[in-house]
């Protein structure tokens, strides 16, 4: 395989003024559609309960866990701002449940199902191990609103050296120690309307967006992470990878839910 994109599905409950959207959501869901969409070899690692409500809309189907629930989450704009929170909960993602080697493999929990030795086992099986720092920091508060911890709170801290590239949007990055994190890996901070930086242990890259008009933040980071990963495949450069990453992630703001993507609407000098 290409890539192995771990971590599941889940129901997303998008709250505005004008009432509620219910669409299928899960970072394995967008970062699968975009290496549907460029022709990547790729097993999605999944799981789900028995209320999956979208089977019919993903190609790779989870494992479906017999009295248990899927991942749901509630985004509530009505603030000005996206209020998270969860009230149901998968079950994890063990390293028997990886099913093949890959050249990349993306670390995309949602809600704590990517477990640290799943972690362990990822850079094992592939060349090149990305994570999306939603699947080290994510924990619950007393009011089921999604929170961040520190870094240094979680059994991650210990395993930075396993990846190749960790991806945290700004606010995920207030709670990182940037200088100790790229030290030990290339950190790249996803930064909205303007693009994202890329910093090593050696240097600070700073790459614009592609500006589109924004509908739904919701997967962007998702779609940025499957950009990333596709130049890696293809043996860019850092600063290149960010570039098709950032154009990836600006289609994804352009939609609600689950971006369509057309390969020949990429920029030529990204093809």
């Amino acid at each position: 395989m290409d890539a192995l994109v771990v971590g599941n599905y889940c129901h997303d409950v998008l709250v505005n003024d004008a009432g509620e959207v219910h669409t299928l959501g899960g970072s394995a869901a967008y970062i699968s559609n975009v290496f549907e969409a460029m022709g990547v070899s790729h097993a999605v690692v999944a799981v789900a309960g028995e209320d999956f409500a979208y089977v019919d809309r993903v190609r790779q189907p989870p494992r479906i866990i017999p009295g248990t629930r899927t991942t749901r989450f509630r985004a509530d704009f009505r603030q000005g701002e996206r209020v998270l929170r969860v009230d149901a909960r998968a079950e994890p993602i063990r390293p028997e449940d990886l099913p093949c080697d890959a050249r990349v493999a993306l670390a995309c929990g949602v809600m704590g199902e990517v477990l640290p030795e799943t972690l362990v086992a990822l850079s094992r099986r592939a060349r090149h191990v990305i994570a999306d720092t939603q699947s080290l920091l994510r924990a619950l508060d007393a009011e089921g609103r999604v929170v961040d911890l520190p870094l240094e709170r979680t059994p991650f801290a210990a395993l930075l050296g396993h990846l190749r590239v960790l991806k945290a949007s700004e606010a995920e990055a207030r709670v990182l120690d940037i200088d100790a994190v790229r030290a030990r890996t290339c950190l790249v901070i996803t930064r909205g309307e303007r693009g994202c930086s890329v910093l090593t242990a050696d240097a600070v890259l700073d790459v614009p967006a592609s500006h589109v008009e924004e509908v739904d933040p919701t997967g962007a980071g998702d779609c940025h992470l499957a950009g990333f990963a596709l130049g890696l495949l293809r043996g860019w450069p850092l600063a290149r990878c960010a570039e098709l990453a950032n154009w990836f992630g600006a289609q994804a703001v352009t939609q609600v839910g689950v971006p369509r993507l057309d390969a020949a609407a990429l920029p030529p000098d990204l093809r």
